[in-house]
């Protein structure tokens, strides 16, 4: 489990990016585009979202039985998104989820649109995942299995890049 923190100014280049697999990938169809001719701000968000909850559902242990056999979910305490160049109609994105720090019941997340079209990252959504029991409606301890996928995958996304944070939101640790 992670205990550091950081604030990057920096962001990645496209390259690092796509050095994380792809959750989405797609071509942007015309009922995504406002008025302005480009993605609307709810569709960076739902890309963001969705591959977020793939990833959750696909490595870390909490697929779509999660909520029904185990009775736990996550809910989105917090988000943040940062957009860095539009996206127009029929460009190609692909959308890519790091994992950047747990504590017993909370991930921090940021995930990464690409736009493949113009080979350039688009935006960047991120967020903080509080584990919950369905149940009581409170927030629980992962348990040891998921927690134990939740630290592979961290392993796996610490990478020679530091993730792109906002600085404003993450693990917060009680003294």
């Amino acid at each position: 489990m992670s205990r550091v923190r950081w604030v990057s100014t920096s962001l990645p280049t496209y390259d690092q990016v796509l050095e994380l697999p792809a959750q989405i990938e797609r071509v942007v169809p015309d009922e995504f585009i406002d008025l302005n001719g480009h993605m609307n701000i709810g569709r960076y968000l739902e890309l963001g979202g969705t591959a977020l909850w793939s990833r959750c559902r696909t490595d870390l242990g909490m697929g779509d039985e999660y909520i029904s056999a185990r009775g736990m979910s996550t809910f989105t305490a917090e988000h943040h998104l940062t957009y860095l160049a539009e996206i127009v109609q029929d460009e190609e994105v692909s959308v890519h989820v790091r994992l950047v720090e747990r504590s017993d019941k909370v991930l921090h997340t940021v995930t990464l649109i690409a736009n493949r079209t113009r080979e350039q990252l688009s935006c960047v959504v991120e967020a903080t995942l509080v584990h919950m029991d369905m149940s009581t409606r409170r927030p629980t301890p992962y348990p040891e299995d998921v927690a134990a996928l939740i630290d592979t995958g961290l392993k796996a996304d610490d990478l020679a890049w530091p993730a792109p944070l906002c600085g404003a939101m993450g693990v917060r640790r009680r003294s």
